[in-house]
């Protein structure tokens, strides 16, 4: 399962930096700000210290300018905001030699014509190729959560360079790497964020009745919850739940496992078992239900092998789902244990 990707788009001064800083504070404690740009003259090294400085001491700073998948380790259940996408574009074309200007050497002025055109087209192809494969790196983990700022350069005047023509090309191929593999894209349009793409899943947040709560709130609390999800659990030695809607129940299951020598949660026979898939023991108590009040009922009220099998941060879980599937099974919307 990859990471939870976010992306923000727009044009310049969109306030697409400021949106995601603020939802990266919003839903984690210790963000984590990805630079992706070098400091080429003074003006932008202060411009560098003084957004470092309005960030605050929360923020962990990572400079990194071609491949921030070897920091992989540090972005664990954290949030990363990788500004931007185009400055890192821009570092693989550099090193790709893009932006070379090929001298004549007979007149040593700078070489416009086809066979010049056709390097830096391959050096861009290159460059193109070597940021998505880095890119795709990146989103391996599943317990990160990134938010990628880029520009929306293609929404301008066409160049009348080569160079620009060829960039703002690469460039919106990145952008739609990125957005396809996106669990959510939003457009920046003078300080206004435009959802544009949004699969993240429904949840018991968003009500069905009117409510005071805005729009926004309501997708940050999902966006908190969404990370929330990817942080490390302890699993109880003693067994799991699997929770279902069938039939128009909220169906939930109990089966007794063991943790072996390496960590891994097995059966009782030592068999590994799996994230995903049917292939599992059969259940040790199985219950049926209709609310999710008369689930955790008979959970944690009439089943005598409860306080021995389930830890409080396990029962406080199942409460929570008992609670989404019973929302989902009247709502008539899918369930999936988170």
């Amino acid at each position: 399962m990859p990471s939870t990707i976010y992306l923000i788009t727009g044009g310049c001064r969109s306030g697409k930096s400021s949106y995601a800083e603020t939802m990266c504070k919003n839903i984690c404690n210790e963000p984590i700000y990805l630079a992706t740009s070098t400091a080429w003259d003074d003006d932008f090294t202060k411009r560098i210290q003084r957004h470092q400085a309005d960030r605050g001491p929360e923020w962990t700073t990572i400079e990194e300018p071609l491949r921030p998948s070897n920091h992989a380790t540090q972005f664990k259940g954290r949030a990363v905001l990788v500004d931007c996408l185009t400055l890192w574009l821009t570092n693989f074309m550099t090193e790709e030699g893009a932006f070379t200007s090929y001298v004549n050497k007979e007149t040593e002025e700078a070489d416009t014509d086809t066979a010049a055109k056709a390097l830096t087209s391959d050096a861009t192809i290159r460059a193109l190729t070597a940021i998505k494969k880095e890119f795709d790196t990146l989103i391996e983990q599943w317990d990160a959560t990134f938010f990628f700022v880029t520009n929306e350069l293609g929404s301008g005047t066409h160049a009348n360079d080569h160079f620009t023509r060829k960039f703002v090309d690469a460039q919106g191929w990145f952008n739609q790497h990125v957005a396809a593999k996106a669990n959510r894209v939003v457009h920046m349009v003078s300080g206004i964020p435009n959802v544009i793409k949004d699969f993240l899943p429904q949840t018991p947040i968003t009500p069905i009745a009117p409510t005071s709560v805005t729009k926004g709130k309501q997708d940050e609390a999902i966006i908190l919850d969404k990370i929330l999800s990817t942080r490390g659990l302890k699993m109880d030695d003693k067994g799991y739940f699997l929770v279902k809607v069938e039939q128009g129940l909220i169906v939930a299951t109990f089966h007794s496992s063991m943790i072996n020598d390496k960590g891994e949660v097995c059966d009782l026979a030592g068999k590994k078992i799996p994230c995903h898939g049917n292939n599992r023991h059969e259940a040790m108590k199985r219950w049926q239900c209709r609310t999710a009040k008369e689930l955790t009922v008979e959970i944690f009220g009439r089943w005598d092998g409860a306080q021995d099998a389930v830890s409080v941060s396990h029962a406080s879980y199942i409460g929570r789902e008992a609670q989404r599937a019973e929302y989902c099974l009247y709502a008539g919307t899918p369930y999936q244990q988170d």
